[in-house]
Order: structure tokens, then sequence, then C-alpha cells
């Protein structure tokens, strides 16, 4: 992977907002069934490199929830969005915004020319264009919205982006550290991490990274912080959040950055540089990943503990 294709998978990770509904355990049906969760140390780490002994014991963490994520499922995302738009609760405002936020103004609307001539200069088999195309079919329902009403329901979305209602659990975490309002923030990423929900840890991410920018660190740190920081994605993944290579978030990246082989957690770990450097930094993600599951295995999990070296 090139040093631009790495820029372009960190700056999309970072900024990337992913909501999810929270189904409760139905024992009838077998998506709903309680997740367990086994992790043996490099087991999806690509070959050849040195991580195969990143972890000697074997994790395993149980949850009782299953993931029901209508966006994943959904072929139109414009019915998602008018289906919550105008729901009075946080959860399925989330679910509007997310959907709002996936296909405008890039797959939908007349915002999407750049991406659409950048698209025009591949051939059509390429992975990166034919992400784009089916982000671009599950969108296109938008475009039935004149720019008058796209141009009205933006400015709805962005105030609630700005009350703070659809803000991911990080994100409220990050906007108190952005304040300065340092034992807020930590209370909030605290109790997001206390609910074990796979999409709060995957949140967690970005609230890592305004810490980390937040604080006078050494260059060694603020390194070995960052890779902390993508362990949280890694164990979500590991938890239930979606990170197949042909989930939404995949789809997204493919289409923006090029960066289209393998699942989430592989692209993680095939990030790094593939020499010694790269090795250790790839050793120290998977050894952070166990880090963090161990952690929620603690009555009581402190965030605090996993951002302390």
């Amino acid at each position: 992977m090139s040093h631009k294709q790495l820029l372009a998978f960190s700056l999309f990770l970072s900024s990337v907002v992913l909501m999810l509904v929270f189904a409760t355990q139905n024992s009838g049906d077998s998506d709903h069934a309680p997740i367990r969760l086994v992790m043996h140390g490099s087991s999806s780490a690509p070959s050849g490199d040195n991580s195969t002994n990143d972890t000697q014991a074997t994790e395993t963490l149980a949850t009782n929830t299953a993931i029901a994520d209508p966006l994943e499922q959904s072929k139109d995302l414009r019915a998602i969005f008018e289906q919550n738009k105008n729901a009075q609760d946080a959860a399925r405002q989330q679910l509007a915004y997310r959907a709002w936020r996936t296909c405008l103004p890039n797959f939908a609307g007349t915002g999407g020319d750049t991406l659409r001539q950048q698209m025009q200069l591949l051939a059509d088999n390429t992975p990166q264009k034919i992400a784009y195309k089916q982000l671009t079919e599950r969108c296109k329902n938008f475009d039935q919205l004149s720019a008058d009403e796209i141009r009205q329901q933006q400015q709805i979305q962005q105030a609630h982006w700005s009350d703070g209602m659809v803000r991911t659990a990080g994100e409220r975490a990050s906007q108190l550290l952005q304040q300065e309002q340092y034992a807020a923030a930590m209370q909030a990423a605290n109790a997001a991490l206390a609910t074990r929900n796979p999409q709060a840890l995957e949140s967690l991410r970005g609230f890592v990274n305004a810490y980390l920018r937040s604080n006078s660190l050494d260059e060694e740190q603020q390194a070995a912080l960052s890779i902390r920081a993508q362990a949280f994605t890694l164990a979500a993944c590991q938890l239930g959040y979606p990170c197949a290579a042909d989930s939404l978030q995949a789809t997204e990246q493919c289409a923006y950055s090029g960066v289209c082989e393998g699942n989430i957690r592989e692209r993680l770990l095939a990030a790094f540089p593939h020499d010694a450097g790269g090795d250790r930094q790839r050793q120290q993600l998977l050894l952070d990943n166990a880090r963090i599951l161990k952690e929620l295995q603690a009555p009581h999990p402190d965030l605090q503990t996993l951002l302390n070296p």
C-alpha cells in the first residue's frame, strides 16, 4: 500500500461516522444469538510478517446483544432516511443522519461532481469504481429531492450534529475534550467503554486521537497512542462491528481511497510497511487490541488505563 493510500485510509477511518441500532437477544433466531468472541493472537495477520507471536494467551469475551444494522442490509438508503428523519428518539435520528451522510454530497445530488470525474478515469472493472457504483445505486433515490429540499435537509442534519443528537459516543466525548472539559470528557468516554457496545467502542478511536492532539506528548508517545487508537477499531470488529469486505464502511473506504482488498481488520494490519519497523507496529496493534479486550473483561473498565503507556 502506498503512502498516499495509507494516509487516505487513516483519514477515512478517523472521520467516518457509523451509527448502528442494537437488537435484543432472540434465542430463537441465529442472527440474534449471543456473540462469543475467541481471539487467537495473529490469526488474521498477513502472511510473511513477524506478528505470529503477538499474543500467547487467548482472550474470550461474551456479549448478550447482536447488531442489527438497517443500513448494512438496505439497498435503498433514502428509504431509511425517510423512515427515521422525523423520529423523536436519538437512535432513529442517528440512522437518518448516517443514511444522509453516506449519500450526500458524493453519491447523490449535484455535489458529487469531483468524485464522479475521478471515477470516469477508472476502468469499469476496477474495485474502486465498482464500490462507487454500488454506493451510487443505494443512494440514487435521493436524486428525487430538489436542490431546495437538499439544502433544507442539510441544514436540519447539521443542526442535529451541532446539538449532539446524532454524534457517536466517542464524538460527544471528543467534543467535551475540545472544550477543555477534561473530567466530563473522560466520564463520557468511560461510560461508552462500559457499555461494551461495538459501535461505542469503535467510536472511541476518534476520542483517543482527540486526546492525542490535546496533550503534549513526545513523538514516540504519539506514535504509540496512534496505534492504540486503531486498536479500538480492531477490537470492535471482533465484538461484532460490521467490518467485512462488503460492509458499508469498507465499501465507502474502497470508493474514496482505492483501498479495497480484505476486510477492515486485514486492511488495518496491511497498512503498515512490510519491513522490520512495520512488523513491530503490526505486532503492537495486535497487542493493544488484546489489551483493550482484556480491560473490557474488568467489572469497571477504565479508559485511562488504556491511555497510559
